[in-house]
């Protein structure tokens, strides 16, 4: 069997929720992250905390405020802020952002454009943000641009409210919940749809996690297998296992073992998206 190590590395990257949803999805993510700016006024370091659902994303953000004046100490700032998502494909999406902060005694207006990175069932994504910033002065208004650069953790809102129930045969066999009728799909098909999303999650899950283990494993394969899928509405869940082998780089041994959970999914327009990964021991 692997070692200890070897079996934490796939749980931390399997069991806890991802990936930023599309526009159709009906899940909800809670975000915390950790940014660095620069602009006009003073952020230099902050944290932020917000909600995304479909493509709209609320956030409020606090941040140390540098003076840049001899004497004078850091103050804190504070904003709020709204995002749109306009583009996605793959892991990359897009989005125009517009917000307010306080800087010392003054109101700063932002807006502008960002990019943000994540892997489906990995809860960390990095993102990237460009803009203009506003500051209304008492005797003058000034302008100039704003950067920003940051990591998100992101929770489903979905997966605080409970698990949903296993998958049992009848379930399996059969549903009475189909896709949008303009999708075309027959309900073996749509489950079928799951089912490869599923799969596709957690290969690309698993890849990104292995990576960063290179120094301790070589030679290594998975493999991925789908048991069934069961589809209540807009939610669905995919039962399967995971098959990892690897050369252990410190004494040449070959080390396997299987693990088996299910991967919950939301429905995206007319096919699906995973939200997170349930271990079975």
């Amino acid at each position: 069997m692997f070692k200890r190590n070897w079996l934490t590395v796939i749980a931390a990257a399997l069991s806890f929720t991802a990936i930023t949803l599309s526009s159709t999805a009906s899940a909800a993510d809670l975000t915390l992250g950790l940014n660095s700016s620069l602009g006009l006024g003073c952020q230099v370091a902050g944290v932020r905390a917000g909600i995304r659902s479909d493509r709209v994303g609320l956030y409020g953000q606090g941040a140390f405020c540098t003076s840049n004046i001899q004497g004078q100490s850091g103050t804190a700032s504070f904003g709020l802020g709204v995002s749109i998502d306009l583009f996605r494909t793959g892991n990359f999406t897009t989005y125009a952002l517009a917000g307010v902060d306080t800087i010392r005694n003054n109101v700063a207006l932002q807006a502008g454009l960002g990019a943000r990175y994540g892997l489906a069932l990995i809860p960390v994504e990095a993102y990237f943000e460009a803009g203009i910033q506003r500051i209304n002065t008492s005797l003058q208004a000034i302008t100039g641009p704003r950067f920003a650069l940051g990591v998100n953790y992101r929770v489903n809102v979905e997966n605080l409210q409970g698990s949903l129930p296993a998958p049992s045969e009848s379930s399996v066999a059969g549903s009475q919940d189909a896709a949008p009728a303009a999708c075309n799909l027959t309900p073996e098909a749509d489950r079928a749809n799951a089912s490869g999303a599923a799969v596709g999650a957690a290969n690309e899950a698993i890849s990104a996690a292995l990576g960063a283990y290179s120094a301790v494993y070589s030679n290594v394969s998975f493999s991925v297998s789908a048991g069934g899928a069961s589809v209540s509405g807009n939610s669905a869940q995919v039962s399967g296992s995971v098959t990892l082998s690897g050369t252990q780089n410190s004494n040449g041994q070959r080390v396997s073992g299987t693990y088996s959970g299910t991967i919950n999914l939301v429905r995206a327009g007319c096919g699906w998206a995973a939200t997170g990964y349930t271990r079975t021991e």
